[in-house]
């Protein structure tokens, strides 16, 4: 009689188990594929609105983007301090309500500093404070002072 050999089966590599690290970022991806979500240079992902979402929906980000055209400041700019400055010139002069015309300035301002303005942003951070409101005193004021300072409060 012959000699009987076994055949060998080859061994199969176990993978190791992912971390829920790992599964997270499979599953992210996924999901920005599926809603063609693009990865933006600082690694935050931009959220785009979804068709049918409304225009003023708190589910997506849009910093750069205008939902409301009817009610922009056109050109405005922040390359350089001096397109910062003529900017707020525009926003000055613009017509719109001071709530309006500082949340436009809010937005160049937070745009210039992501770019790396820091000049441009101190433009528009200039004009921010130069317009926010003094808060009135409940003593009323005495020669531009309140009135609780002169009693010693």
């Amino acid at each position: 009689m012959g000699t009987f050999f076994r055949k060998e089966k080859p061994v199969e590599k176990k993978e190791e188990p992912k971390t829920n690290a790992q599964i997270k970022e499979e599953r992210l991806e996924e999901l920005r594929k599926e809603l063609n979500i693009k990865k933006a240079k600082g690694g935050v992902a931009r959220i785009p609105r979804k068709p049918g979402q409304p225009a003023g929906s708190k589910k997506h980000s849009d910093l750069y983007t205008d939902e409301n055209p009817k009610g922009t400041i056109q050109g405005l700019k922040f390359k350089t301090e001096s397109d910062a400055k003529k900017s707020v010139a525009k926003i000055k002069k613009s017509g719109k309500t001071r709530a309006h015309k500082i949340q436009a300035a809010i937005a160049m301002e937070q745009r210039a500093g992501v770019m790396g303005k820091a000049s441009s942003a101190g433009v528009y951070r200039k004009f921010i404070d130069a317009n926010k409101r003094v808060k009135k005193f409940k003593g009323g004021l005495i020669n531009g002072k309140p009135k609780l300072a002169l009693r010693g409060f």
